[in-house]
């Protein structure tokens, strides 16, 4: 059943939305963004490369906390975490390619994208890492992308050096508007499809962020919440 939220009221806090409803603002979208981890896809990407690498997560997520406390700077945190995937014998292109290419996508994902091609433009824009967004980009069918990490690969394929960006949701909105120029889109031509934190700017700026899940610290900015990502269908359908 779709569980939707609609705009937010004069208190800030989001009204249920029923298809009985008339919003004056609801105008047909030019765009279509989303978010890949836990909308896409269910997995979260960098915890899945890790595994998969056959290397210890609790140590990658110590990584990341220590980076974002300050306990180590940029430079630390990116030789700890490539260490960390290098000691596994893993950490080059092929593998990585091989890798994300099995990681599963959500059952309804290629349909919803299917639906949203039809008279809309559409962007991938992830927090994740730059061979991850074309892999998914490429299983779907969809042209333009931005990731939030850049790997750099030797030139015999292993992993040498990537390009991060701790801010994900200030690097999410940079994107959105390189890709907004690139298409010439005003913020609210677009609907923006995403599941976290990082999403909540973009939500922000379009004004029509539908969230997926119930995020109680991004909820307040959605226009509309679904339990699951096929019930984006029917909010296409419905514009």
């Amino acid at each position: 059943m779709l569980q939707v939220v609609g705009h937010l009221s004069l208190s800030g806090t989001p009204r249920i939305y029923s298809r009985s409803d008339t919003l004056v603002d609801m105008q047909k979208p030019r765009a279509i963004v989303f978010d890949i981890d836990g909308t896409l896809s269910p997995e979260v990407s960098w915890l899945a490369l890790t595994r998969d690498l056959g290397a210890p997560v609790e140590q990658h997520i110590q990584i990341y906390k220590d980076y974002k406390e300050g306990k180590i700077d940029y430079e630390a945190s990116k030789d700890q975490l490539i260490g960390l995937w290098r000691a596994t014998g893993n950490a080059n292109k092929a593998f990585f390619a091989r890798l994300f290419d099995a990681l599963p996508l959500d059952p309804a994902a290629e349909q919803v994208v299917h639906a949203a091609k039809v008279g809309h433009i559409v962007c991938l824009i992830t927090g994740s890492v730059d061979l991850y967004a074309e892999t998914v980009a490429r299983k779907l069918g969809i042209d333009q992308w931005y990731a939030n990490t850049t790997l750099h690969w030797g030139t015999d394929g292993s992993l040498v050096d990537m390009d991060y960006e701790l801010d994900q949701a200030a690097k999410k909105l940079e994107q959105f508007g390189q890709f907004r120029q690139t298409n010439g889109l005003e913020a609210q031509d677009c609907y923006v499809v995403g599941d976290g934190e990082n999403d909540e700017r973009l939500f922000e700026a379009c004004e029509h962020g539908v969230l997926l899940g119930g995020d109680a610290k991004v909820q307040t900015h959605a226009w509309r919440r679904i339990a699951l990502l096929a019930d984006f269908e029917q909010i296409l359908q419905e514009h």
